[in-house]
């Protein structure tokens, strides 16, 4: 079954948008733990133990499990896990993007490979 085959099947629609919240959520919720470690124990909220942004990088990797796991009732695993893959090039795009984290060029090729190896699994 190609790409286009298993995209336009109606009753993997609804699980194939469920697998990008997840990619989103879950490269989200490192954004958010990785800015809310940067602040510093005074300044940190809740409890005095992490600040807000931690508090919501856990519930956005909570919410990418929900997903995941609706998912699931319309995806095989082997399936969802290479889709959900998406989020290792994801997150180093969002490090880049909102960290100002600069990405050596053979991590690039890293997600390239990691690009071509879900075009591989989708054969």
């Amino acid at each position: 079954m190609t790409w286009a085959e298993w995209f336009t099947r109606e009753q993997r629609l609804p699980g194939i948008a469920a697998l990008g919240i997840v990619v989103v959520a879950s490269s989200l919720g490192n954004v958010l733990l990785k800015l809310g470690a940067r602040i510093e124990a005074p300044d940190r909220l809740l409890f005095g133990l992490f600040a807000w942004q931690t508090a919501l990088g856990i519930a956005s990797f909570g919410c990418g499990a929900l997903f995941y796991a609706w998912a699931l009732k319309s995806i095989d695993v082997h399936v969802a896990q290479s889709v959900i893959a998406l989020q290792y090039v994801a997150v180093i795009f969002l490090a880049v993007f909102f960290l100002g984290e600069r990405v050596p060029p053979q991590q690039w090729w890293g997600m390239g490979m990691i690009a071509f190896g879900l075009y591989l699994c989708s054969r």
